[in-house]
């Protein structure tokens, strides 16, 4: 393949991949990281704590380094969603760049584009760079680190730029950057030149790299001598325990460490079914990764029983993602704790990688029906993960049986070209559908919580609502999700009605962010959620209400009207949340203000203010 080409094919295959994902630009983000990146666009604190309100009272759930990318974004184009989802579609794009060459220099130019191809259309890859989660972020860092390595094989000191990027990767998303670590130390190891204690010691060099950036953030927090916010998803506002802890034991094995350990244990297995060696492959991760999941373990299968005469560049490719792959499969599939379907996406580079040099090495094989052979095994995987939506495309599993059989018979009457091109097709078509479909459907808010490819799973949407209190409740808590990028009449007239205290902080929402969301979506109030993320984090605790009204920090607290529906039903109904986790601040926060806060009468606001709510006012008695 001529360079011109090579370049006119990657450029078409970065042209699709920028209008799958840009494509309604102006679309439903996650509203508790959007709302988040208002607050840092506009306050210095916020920014570098990456704090979820301006006021400085909790921050997100995560560290901030792929916020203040999106930041940068609306800094230059303003806040809209859009804006945030052009830094997305930017990062995903340039993720695709970075996996051709890498897969270049291992594998040669038509195996490069075969995998950023496939990487493009895998499903659960085009679902978080519509979205505004961090993974877009994370994978892109990772993938420069492999880059990185390839070029270390050279010139040891490229390892220490790929400790940088593994470190930045934690500054993204935390212990999840480091479960490429053992891929990229084994690709050195074996393919570099120099005595074994020389590789170990450049190995070592990058891991001490790696630590001092992935820590260099959180011991800053740690040591901040002023005021800052409360490290949300914690008990003790600890950036350590939201590492270690939250984000880091409780997603791995479960338990109660951190705010939400308990509901993360409840419920973390019905967002991604439950561990085991086939969860990859179960109905709602399925169809998000696995299409070519078991071509690619054939394919490394395959590679390391010939590995032995392999030249050291080739033996490093397959260390690499082959370690990329193996790794990180074992932690998903097994982790007991929080687990999201899409979590899955940082093995989407390994799989396209090895899926594409397992083809191409097919197609050069002389056994003759080992492309035939992938092929059909993969259209049959591919018919089982299609049959799980029988009512969506049905025409589409049978098409791509056909296909696998036409490549069959292509290859037993010896026509070549007929065969990769029927082949590439049956390969492609139910991963690239998903991948239209997640383009073009319209998404609710709440599915951006937790964000899938293709034809939703209702049952997933269930489950993120956590609601366990009839039809009624649920109904009125989804609707109370999806209005986050709406500021209703009710709320402008509370929120105006609350502006006219001087308290540093001009409106307290109680029971979490998503009833916040709203006001700083939509306005430069200082508006705060109490209780962070699900209202359960003592943000503050209850017992330090009382000073915080008294230092004219806190006047106006708003209890939603979601909050009050599901208070008047308890005898009767419960939320699942609640049942599965410590809501102790909540219930304490809510009755102090209860009994020392005056309920403000909804006809001394507005005329729809009973419909946002219960608006107490702290600054007068009862």
């Amino acid at each position: 393949m001529g360079v011109k080409a090579e370049r006119v094919a990657l450029g078409m295959v970065l042209g699709v991949a920028a209008a799958l994902w840009g494509w309604a630009l102006a679309r439903p983000l996650q509203p508790y990281y959007a709302a988040a990146v208002h607050s840092m666009s506009h306050d210095v604190s916020a920014f570098f704590f990456a704090g979820f309100d301006p006021a400085g009272v909790v921050t997100v759930d995560k560290p901030p380094l792929a916020f203040w990318t999106q930041t940068l974004g609306v800094a230059v184009f303003g806040f809209h969603p859009w804006a945030i989802a052009l830094i997305q579609v930017i990062e995903g794009v340039a993720a695709v760049f970075v996996l051709h060459r890498v897969v270049r220099r291992w594998a040669g130019p038509r195996t490069a584009l075969l995998a950023a191809a496939l990487f493009a259309l895998t499903p659960i890859t085009a679902a978080i760079n519509r979205d505004n989660l961090p993974d877009t972020l994370l994978v892109l860092l990772l993938l420069l680190a492999a880059y990185c390595v390839t070029r270390a094989l050279e010139n040891p000191r490229w390892l220490v730029w790929a400790g940088v990027f593994v470190g930045l990767g934690f500054l993204t998303k935390m212990l999840a950057a480091w479960i490429v670590l053992p891929g990229l130390a084994l690709a050195y190891f074996v393919a570099a030149p120099g005595s074994r204690g020389r590789r170990l010691a450049w190995i070592g060099l990058a891991g001490v790299v790696t630590l001092v950036v992935s820590l260099a953030w959180p011991v800053v927090v740690t040591l901040w001598p002023g005021a800052k916010p409360f490290v949300g998803s914690t008990t003790d506002g600890s950036v350590w325990q939201l590492a270690f802890g939250y984000n880091g034991v409780t997603r791995l094995v479960g338990g109660s460490t951190g705010i939400g350990g308990g509901y993360g244990a409840t419920v973390g297995a019905a967002l991604g079914g439950g561990p085991g060696p086939l969860r990859l492959f179960d109905a709602e991760v399925g169809g998000q990764i696995a299409w070519l999941l078991p071509l690619a373990l054939v394919s490394l299968v395959v590679a390391a029983c010939r590995a032995r005469g392999a030249a050291p560049h080739v033996r490093a490719g397959w260390a690499l993602w082959g370690g990329w792959l193996v790794v990180g499969a074992a932690v998903f599939s097994f982790t007991g704790g929080i687990f999201h379907a899409y979590y899955t996406a940082e093995l989407a580079p390994a799989i396209a990688a090895l899926a594409a040099s397992g083809l191409v090495t097919a197609w050069r094989s002389p056994v003759r029906f080992a492309l035939p052979a992938a092929v059909v095994g993969t259209a049959l995987l591919a018919y089982v993960l299609l049959s799980r939506t029988p009512d969506w495309l049905p025409w589409l599993r049978y098409t791509i049986l056909a296909l696998a059989l036409l490549a069959v018979v292509a290859a037993l009457l010896r026509a070549p070209r007929v065969t990769a091109v029927v082949a590439l097709v049956a390969i492609v078509a139910g991963p690239a559908a998903f991948v239209v479909d997640t383009a073009v459907r319209p998404v609710s808010v709440l599915e951006t919580a937790d964000p899938e490819a293709g034809p939703p799973s209702t049952a997933a949407l269930h489950t993120i609502v956590g609601i366990n209190t009839g039809q009624g409740a649920e109904a009125g808590y989804v609707r109370f999700i999806d209005s986050a990028y709406q500021l209703s009449a009710g709320q402008r007239e509370v929120l105006a009605y609350a502006q006219a205290s001087t308290a540093e902080i001009t409106l307290a929402i109680e029971g979490g962010t998503y009833g916040a969301d709203p006001f700083l979506l939509n306005t430069d109030a200082r508006v705060a959620p109490l209780g962070g993320y699900l209202g359960f984090d003592p943000a503050p605790p209850a017992a330090d209400l009382p000073r915080w009204v008294s230092a004219g920090r806190l006047r106006f607290v708003l209890l939603p009207q979601v909050f009050v529906d599901i208070g008047r039903g308890a005898s009767k109904q419960r939320t699942a949340v609640a049942a599965a986790t410590d809501a102790g601040e909540l219930t304490r926060r809510v009755g102090w203000e209860a009994k020392h806060c005056r309920p403000v009468p909804p006809a001394l606001i507005g005329p729809d203010a009973a419909g946002a709510g219960v608006l107490f006012d702290c600054g007068v008695r009862q």
